[in-house]
């Protein structure tokens, strides 16, 4: 992989001159950038420098957290203690409750986010390994194609690696389900 100070200035230049052409090849905005698991506090700071420049140059930056998402749908109604009990006794069903509840919720607020910045800016999707084992990002994307297109630009800044065949692999263990975006790895 190439060096994380490398991808986050491309990063920039695709997002200050090149966000109306980001979906030429994918058909999609989509931008993620592959990060080590351990680069993760010098990514995050890395993101935080971004945010400024984009700002400072006209450019909105929105920031959605994949912290919560998994609990979220059932924190609001209460049950949160009820799905702790649950989860011995109905563990794969379970599962995809969660999966769907956490993957309409994360959709939701890139929706959100999408509105708020009224088409025309950068979302910044982070904490992408609260989410796992539950939900990876492609069926969130997938639901969000058709909503989202530039000059907006989501960002995924996703912890992974790739193995010795190339293949992209989440938090170094699973390889990530496929979604067509624009890689910086």
């Amino acid at each position: 992989m190439r060096p994380l100070p490398e991808k986050f200035e491309e990063l920039e230049v695709l997002l200050l001159h090149h966000r109306g052409t980001l979906a030429q090849n994918t058909g999609v905005p989509f931008v993620r950038l592959v990060y080590r698991p351990e680069e993760e506090v010098k990514c995050s700071h890395q993101r935080e420098l971004l945010a400024r420049a984009l700002q400072q140059k006209g450019t909105t930056v929105e920031t959605v957290s994949c912290r919560g998402i998994i609990f979220a749908h059932y924190e609001q109604r209460g049950q949160l203690d009820q799905l702790f009990e649950l989860e011995g006794a109905e563990g794969d069903r379970l599962s995809a409750s969660i999966a769907r509840h956490a993957c309409r919720e994360l959709t939701d607020q890139l929706l959100a986010a999408t509105g708020r910045l009224k088409g025309n800016g950068v979302i910044f999707l982070v904490d992408a390994a609260f989410i796992y084992p539950y939900l990876y990002l492609a069926p969130v994307l997938d639901d969000c194609t058709n909503h989202i297109a530039p000059p907006l630009a989501p960002v995924n800044f996703y912890p992974g690696e790739a193995d010795v065949d190339g293949r992209l692999l989440f938090l170094g263990v699973r390889p990530s389900e496929y979604y067509r975006t624009r890689d910086l790895i």
